[in-house]
């Protein structure tokens, strides 16, 4: 198993989370976040001001895959990616995953009677 951690720009949210649930990833982490790297300053505008900053808004995505499915995930990472996106691969020792979804919803009478 690899635990894939992904720092994308912002609008690529939609097709990646697309292309990987096509490829069987059921469950990801995503999160804002900021980076800052050694190119050059954004400039924004605040109420007509120049505002320089040097970090870049982006998301960091979070998946868990196995060692077979791995290489695709990542191949579809890297494509959106772009220029300024990483992408980290790290080993899983143990996966802890109490319940399945299905468990979940049977367990509540209400649920499962919502689900016929």
């Amino acid at each position: 198993m690899k635990l894939i951690i992904a720092h994308l720009p912002i609008n690529a949210l939609e097709p990646v989370r697309t292309q990987l649930i096509d490829l069987g990833v059921r469950r990801m982490t995503i999160s804002e976040a900021h980076s800052t790297s050694a190119q050059h300053a954004i400039t924004l505008r605040y109420r007509g001001a120049p505002l320089e900053t040097h970090l870049r808004a982006e998301l960091r995505l979070e998946c868990v895959a196995t060692d077979e499915w791995s290489p695709a995930v990542i191949t579809v990472l890297r494509r959106h990616a772009g220029a300024t996106g990483q992408v980290a691969v790290l080993d899983v020792e143990e996966l802890h995953q109490e319940r399945s979804e299905e468990h979940v919803f049977s367990e509540d009478a209400r649920l499962e009677a919502a689900f016929r």
